[in-house]
């Protein structure tokens, strides 16, 4: 199961190129969602989405391609935290996969954990995650793991 992980780590920072996070390679914010993912027992599937759950919404890979190389599972765990469109359209899509697809929620729960333990606390980011909380919470929590809700939660009140 190591080399489907590692094959996801390659084809995700491959896809993701010279895309910057911050300061740092693309690759930074992939490593801290899958660490978080791997922190919380996550199964390798999870985990293998960790490394490509940005990979449909930023670069030219598709849900197929990703099933193709990765398999169904993967590809929906992928699909369900990708979104589209503005902020509030983006969103909107993602809750509604993640509704459809609960084990998305712990994907989208170490993505928002690892952005916000990036940000400086009382920055945009900060302050948005802090806007979208309950809308994020009502999706989110009843599907997740209750130490990763913990140190969202912890991450959220130390953001602002």
């Amino acid at each position: 199961m190591v080399d489907r992980v590692e094959r996801a780590r390659e084809y995700a920072i491959a896809a993701h190129g010279e895309q910057r996070y911050g300061n740092h390679p693309y690759a930074y914010h992939l490593a801290a969602v899958v660490k978080i993912l791997a922190e919380a027992g996550a199964s390798d599937d999870m985990i293998i989405a960790g490394w490509l759950h940005d990979v449909v919404e930023d670069t030219d890979a598709t849900e197929a391609d990703i099933a193709a190389a990765f398999g169904e599972e993967v590809a929906g765990l992928v699909g369900a935290v990708s979104g589209g469109g503005n902020r509030d359209a983006h969103v909107a899509a993602i809750y509604e996969k993640i509704k459809a697809l609960p084990a998305g929620a712990t994907v989208k729960l170490a993505d928002r954990i690892a952005n916000i333990e990036a940000a400086t606390p009382g920055d945009r980011h900060s302050l948005r995650y802090a806007r979208e909380h309950p809308g994020f919470a009502e999706v989110i929590e009843p599907h997740a793991p209750p130490s990763l809700w913990k140190r969202y939660m912890a991450a959220l009140a130390a953001s602002c």
